[in-house]
């Protein structure tokens, strides 16, 4: 449990460097790949939310997942236990508003 909320702690507070430094702060406003600081925000705002279900969900072991949000799409790479967490990380992926599909890419076993 104290696990889970670290993590969640981390994910929480990392979004918001991420959103300053993916979108382009400082940079005219545009990310090095050409979205706009709305865009980007946009996108890591999705990805924290992914990420806050992927560690609140007790059927997941959300540490070993990363998650990455471009126009809307959520990409989940890493590992998972069984062929069921990998279904229902997508599942919650899919649930957050915004996400417009879903890209698993979750390997399971080890």
């Amino acid at each position: 449990m104290v696990k889970r909320i670290w993590i969640m702690v981390l994910v929480l507070s990392l979004s918001g460097c991420a959103s300053a430094i993916s979108s382009g702060y400082g940079q005219g406003g545009r990310s090095a790949d050409g979205r706009t600081y709305s865009e980007a925000n946009g996108d890591n705002r999705i990805s924290a939310a992914v990420n806050t279900l992927l560690v609140q969900d007790s059927q997941i072991t959300a540490s070993d997942i990363r998650v990455a949000t471009r126009d809307g799409v959520v990409t989940l790479n890493g590992q998972v236990a069984s062929s069921s967490q990998a279904r229902r990380a997508a599942e919650l992926a899919a649930s957050v508003p915004g996400v417009s599909r879903v890209v698993n890419r979750l390997g399971v076993g080890q």
